[in-house]
């Protein structure tokens, strides 16, 4: 028979609850990464299919201002995982406004591009994204010193 020594009694348990409460530590810490990691995958993927939705109702836009100078824009309808809408602000001749939305999961995007217009089609010369905000103010920026928009008016903004 072996014998305990009173000192020791008790020690092998104690080293096992401190080894298992270490390691429950480690796991929770784990699992709360793993969360935030994956709360970020599914915030980057729906700002994503927001991006590709955004984009699909301008080049939509595009093609019907290709065919028709006074397109007006894409009624909000279903696409894909989401609805799209647009909507066409004449500015000037050969110069349209586009506005275009993309709604997913209760989460918008709305993205305005400028698009001139010519006899070859309808091509986007300058895009921005819309910032959603409680005053809708959007930043605007136009640069003057890009040929397109040599020969606009004063009053495009």
């Amino acid at each position: 028979m072996v014998k305990h020594r009173g000192s020791e009694s008790g020690y092998a348990l104690l080293t096992a609850l401190l080894v298992l409460t270490l390691l429950s530590i480690a796991l929770a810490l784990l699992a709360v990464s793993l969360q935030i990691r994956m709360r970020l995958v599914r915030q980057e993927s729906q700002a994503l299919d927001l991006m590709a939705l955004s984009d699909a109702a301008v080049a939509e836009t595009l093609f019907g201002l290709t065919y028709d100078r006074f397109f007006h824009g894409v009624p909000e309808r279903p696409f894909g995982r989401g609805t799209i809408a647009s909507d066409v602000e004449f500015v000037s001749p050969g110069l349209y406004r586009v506005t275009a939305t993309a709604v997913q999961r209760g989460k918008r995007r709305t993205v305005r591009a400028e698009v001139v217009r010519n006899p070859q089609g309808a091509r986007v010369v300058r895009w921005e994204r819309v910032p959603e905000g409680p005053t809708g103010l959007i930043n605007r920026m136009v640069y003057r010193d890009e040929p397109w928009m040599q020969d606009q008016p004063a009053d495009l903004e």
